[in-house]
């Protein structure tokens, strides 16, 4: 097989040898040539420096024959050319003596390329991560718990202790721990002790072991798919990011320092969700996470507040399970009902993650819509579920309490219900029973089912603590038909009570603890006093609580008063409570 006109390879040593074997062979007509030619094929695609000649046994045609005659023609070239083993050491490097007045040349060594053992742990966890990396975003940290069902098909051993390894009985050792050596090389990082993510060396190290799944013809359709889009995106980034730059340019020489993705931004462990200026601009329908219809399920998620006794799990039961309709309980920061996509099991996308539908219920007693009004988490609430950036929002008043309502006045329940439709935009519903609210629960689910089709999820690196209103509302306007999703971490993140407020709202929040300071009172404070610093110091003032009296609500002529500028003062200036 001439190798004029092939192109460069890792190998090229290697890959002439065994040419020359394949051209003898065929000469011959040989058996061999068949095996020979497929070992030519794979030497010249493999995209790793090989150390030593036997580590060639892991590439498809090479077995320990091929391998034992490259071990011995690397040996006699060597001896040709003069050059040692490399595990040989010069008798004077042994035997070097400090008395010698000859200068001693230490030879400068190359620092190599990090290179798993094939289906090794660190071999499967480095395609794991970068499959990770080609649906989730880079800025993604995946479980422990889901990375594992990712990996598993790419290593010999087993991920947990007590597993059997393929072909030789019970494990001593499992794959997890090729994450020591990973962390160790700086391929991985780590957040909060179990979620890991891959580093830039690590990306470019883990293209580079799925080109060995290639060679070897290991590389399933799916995996194919979903790894060929990573590149044409680099591609994308790389041209429109440095015009004389290409992607070819890094990985022409395997030994070669690794170098960053020009155009990514660095991530931080810390910080896995970040703010994007103008980043609608340039998304498209690719960018986002699919769940094709067919490939998911619907289940519906309760609240695990809303479930009080044995009683009550027995009802959703009765009204929801019993009728075909999927439930999970955990905890819920916003809503007391949502829907999640889960991919089925048997679906080419099974290892995404749940995502969390456009759909929220908020349900209320009447008698708690009442006291919601009156201390002011109904407005709250309401807020909190617009941050969050649901555009399907049903409203859930459930039965009467003739009581309640007459304490607080009809009429502000009236306004109130007329402002959940009108104001905030939700969808109203008055079951007259908790039993009347799963049947429209279950209603709900089955619509969903039935009607939803392929949802998009927005990546985790796309969602900010701020302004997730707007980018969803960007979306939403350049692709209005899609139907869009966001994972459970990012739900609990733009949902979080406090995780989304500045330090002037926090400030508000806690003059308005104080009985007595409305919203306009705590502005007409703030304005005056911006921080906390410059309210205590005025208020420790001489003159500084009369000063705080005379001051206007913003809006009025109403002056804070003596009452109330006296309480803030005992509040503000106190040593202990």
């Amino acid at each position: 097989m001439s190798n004029d006109d092939e192109p460069e390879c890792a190998n090229p040593l290697f890959f002439k040898w065994v040419s020359e074997w394949y051209e003898a062979a065929r000469a011959s007509n040989a058996k061999t040539q068949h095996t020979l030619k497929k070992a030519c094929v794979s030497l010249q695609r493999y995209p790793l420096l090989l150390e030593n000649a036997q580590d060639a046994v892991q590439l498809q045609g090479i077995g320990p024959g091929i391998a034992d005659r490259l071990v011995k023609k690397l040996a006699s070239w060597r001896k040709e050319q003069g050059i040692a083993e490399p595990t040989t050491v010069a008798p004077e490097a042994a035997s070097g003596s400090a008395n010698s007045d000859t200068p001693t040349t230490t030879r400068q060594k190359t620092q190599r390329l990090y290179v798993p053992r094939y289906r090794s742990g660190a071999f499967a966890l480095l395609i794991g991560l970068l499959k990770t990396y080609c649906l989730y975003g880079p800025d993604y940290f995946i479980p422990k718990s889901e990375l594992v069902p990712i990996c598993e098909p790419f290593a010999d051993a087993p991920f947990h202790v007590g597993g059997t390894s393929h072909g030789s009985g019970y494990a001593q050792h499992t794959a997890w721990s090729g994450m020591k050596t990973l962390e160790s090389k700086a391929l991985a990082e780590r957040q909060g002790g179990v979620k890991f993510c891959l580093t830039e060396e690590g990306v470019q190290i883990s293209k580079k072991v799925v080109e060995v799944l290639r060679t070897r013809n290991e590389l399933s359709d799916d995996d194919s798919q979903v790894f060929s889009k990573l590149e044409e995106r680099n591609a994308v980034r790389a041209s429109s990011s440095s015009p004389g730059i290409h992607s070819s340019d890094f990985d022409s020489v395997a030994g070669d320092p690794v170098q960053p993705r020009a155009g990514i931004m660095s991530r931080s462990s810390s910080a896995p969700f970040t703010r994007q200026s103008s980043a609608t601009a340039h998304i498209e329908l690719d960018d986002l996470m699919s769940y094709p219809a067919g490939s998911y399920d619907v289940i519906l998620v309760v609240d695990n507040r809303e479930v009080h006794s044995t009683a009550d799990r027995a009802l959703i039961e009765r009204e929801l399970e019993s009728q075909g309709v999927r439930i999970e309980v955990r905890p819920l920061t916003v809503g007391d009902y949502l829907w999640i996509a889960r991919a089925k099991p048997d679906s080419a996308h099974r290892h995404q993650p749940d995502v969390v539908l456009d759909f929220v219920v908020e349900r209320k007693r009447m008698d708690d819509l009442c006291a919601s009004i009156k201390d002011g988490r109904y407005r709250e609430q309401h807020a909190r579920i617009h941050a969050t950036g649901f555009t399907n929002v049903f409203y859930v008043v459930e039965g009467s309490d003739p009581d309640a309502v007459s304490r607080l006045g009809e009429a502000a329940v009236s306004s109130a219900l007329s402002r959940i439709q009108v104001i905030e935009g939700f969808h109203l519903k008055q079951p007259p029973s908790f039993e009347a609210t799963l049947r429209l629960l279950r209603q709900l689910t089955e619509s969903l089912t039935d009607v939803l089709e392929c949802v998009y999820a927005i990546p985790d690196s796309l969602i900010g603590l701020k302004g997730f209103q707007e980018l969803k509302r960007g979306i939403r306007a350049r692709f209005p038909q899609a139907q869009l999703a966001i994972s459970f971490d990012a739900y609990d993140v733009v949902s979080n009570k406090s995780g989304s407020l500045s330090v002037g709202e926090v400030y508000l929040r806690m003059l308005m603890t104080l009985r007595g300071v409305s919203a306009d009172k705590a502005l007409s404070i703030a304005g005056c006093y911006p921080t906390p610093q410059l309210l205590i110091d005025a208020l420790k003032a001489d003159g500084g609580v009369k000063a705080v009296d005379e001051l206007i609500v913003d809006g009025s002529c109403r002056k804070i008063g003596p009452v109330l500028s006296k309480r803030l003062a005992e509040f503000w200036t106190a040593n202990s409570f």
